[in-house]
């Protein structure tokens, strides 16, 4: 072969590795590009599938409409998995606890987005049995009694702190056998209605809710004491988004009109009146509360 023809063959090789080198670091860049034309979110199962199904139809559309882009609403099975799945990036926004957001931040970096107005001065409410006879915290000692999930911040964290804080009642030591975790807060209501256990906490916006819509049996299940307010749920963002995608998704909220009637039917859904920014300060007080509790290691 004559040396002109080898340094032609040469050079097309070193071309076509070129363009081969060149694809492969755009691959990525597409990739990413791709994947932002698709916005999933997800939220904590803190209600019942039925439930979780009506509020976050409306919402999804509305995002939809606002994002210009196809938004995926994808359930988890339980508090955990929504934390792991915003975590390994398998999904870009999650409707969080302010417990399960401190765990995600700590975790994998989230960061917090959006809260309703709500969510600032929020409360979980103490029901029994009213066979139990229990009338006041004071005589949760000795009894039977149901939290909802175990990183749940309404239903599990702050009612347990202030078990041991106001009452000086230890939820491990001092019920009537272990305390039960029944996933839900609609889930514990049932539960102490039906007698399985003789006292819970829920969340004061469940527990409202079931009242209005005559969901359990008020002959049979009371409200005893609720607790002082605490910061709540918010939406947070898995750390790698970009700014601009954060933003967006940010307004879609922050914009929701309530003389809007579509948007307002999703404000009414979310039990807000409007959605305020939400700060990585407003959860320093509940990731206290985690770590002196030993929830949160």
């Amino acid at each position: 072969m004559n040396t002109p023809r080898r340094t032609l063959l040469a050079l097309s090789s070193l071309l076509a590795l070129s363009a081969l080198l060149a694809l492969s670091a755009l691959a990525p860049l597409a990739q990413a590009q791709a994947q932002e034309t698709v916005i999933r979110v997800s939220g904590i199962p803190d209600e019942n599938p039925t439930e979780l199904a009506r509020k976050y139809k409306p919402l999804v559309d509305q995002l939809q409409k606002h994002l210009g882009v196809k938004v995926v609403y994808v359930p988890v099975i339980d508090y955990g998995a929504a934390v792991s799945a915003l975590g390994a990036g398998k999904i870009d926004f999650a409707w969080l606890g302010g417990f399960t957001f401190v765990q995600a931040k700590v975790m994998s970096g989230a960061r917090p987005v959006v809260m309703r107005d709500i969510d600032r001065e929020f409360h979980s409410v103490f029901i029994a049995s009213a066979a139990s006879g229990i009338s006041k915290p004071e005589e949760l000692r000795g009894k039977s009694f149901a939290f909802g999930a175990k990183s749940s911040t309404s239903g599990h964290l702050f009612p347990r702190h202030f078990l041991e804080t106001t009452w000086r009642i230890d939820p491990d030591k001092d019920f009537a056998g272990a305390p039960v975790y029944s996933g839900a807060h609609d889930a514990t209501v049932k539960m102490v209605e039906s007698g399985k256990v003789q006292a819970g906490a829920v969340n004061i916006e469940v527990w409202k809710r079931m009242e209005s819509k005559q969901q359990f049996d008020p002959a049979k299940v009371r409200a005893i004491w609720t607790t002082p307010a605490f910061v709540d749920y918010v939406w947070a963002a898995r750390k790698d988004l970009p700014a601009e995608t954060v933003k967006k998704f940010a307004d879609a909220f922050l914009t929701l009109d309530m003389n809007d009637p579509a948007e307002k039917a999703v404000l009414d859904l979310q039990g807000a009146k409007k959605f305020v920014p939400a700060k990585v300060e407003d959860f320093a007080v509940i990731e206290q509360v985690g770590r002196s509790t030993g929830l949160l290691k």
